[in-house]
């Protein structure tokens, strides 16, 4: 089977599994959902029935074929569905997923995780394949106004990258393996 149909099909399994929960969520009484210590990385109203996390790596060309449908889906039950990004980069495939994720993780503190993610997923085949990731991400992040010195600080701060693994190893304790 070839990537495109394979991520196709993976991209459908995310869509056909979130519509779902979308409707299994119209016959649950509502509560409050449970919201992420990290409110940045979050879209959607804190009381609505569902909270769907996607595990998600940059690089991850699967994870950028299920963008626009996940977020349509999103949009589309906006009153029943908050949607949270959490990092699990797998390192070996995409050897610039860390980069990727501590920069995005950077962008967050200040305000911009969601300008930041939907610029690194819709560049991703150019900067994925480049010798020098840093220059790429750097160059997005004065594009979107991002202070260079809190970014510079943040990048070398060991705090970064522990948010991150600390992530991925709440996707590995619930089971997941890969992503999306």
């Amino acid at each position: 089977m070839d990537k495109s149909k394979r991520y196709f099909l993976t991209g459908s399994g995310m869509v056909v599994f979130l519509v779902l929960l979308v409707f299994s969520a119209r016959f649950l009484q509502g509560g409050e959902a449970s919201v992420s210590s990290h409110n940045l990385k979050v879209k959607g109203l804190k009381t609505t029935p569902i909270h769907v996390i996607v595990y998600s790596d940059f690089q991850c060309p699967a994870c950028k074929a299920v963008l626009e449908p996940v977020e349509n889906l999103r949009k589309e039950f906006a009153d029943s569905v908050q949607l949270e990004f959490r990092h699990f980069p797998l390192e070996r495939p995409h050897r610039w997923a860390l980069t990727a994720a501590s920069f995005a993780e950077c962008a967050a503190e200040q305000g911009k995780f969601w300008e930041f993610h939907d610029r690194v997923y819709l560049e991703q085949p150019a900067w994925s394949v480049s010798p020098d990731v840093i220059s790429i991400f750097a160059h997005y992040s004065r594009e979107l106004g991002l202070d260079p010195q809190k970014l510079s600080d943040c990048l070398g701060d060991p705090k970064t990258l522990t948010e991150i693994r600390k992530e991925r190893s709440s996707g590995e304790r619930k089971g997941v393996q890969s992503t999306p």
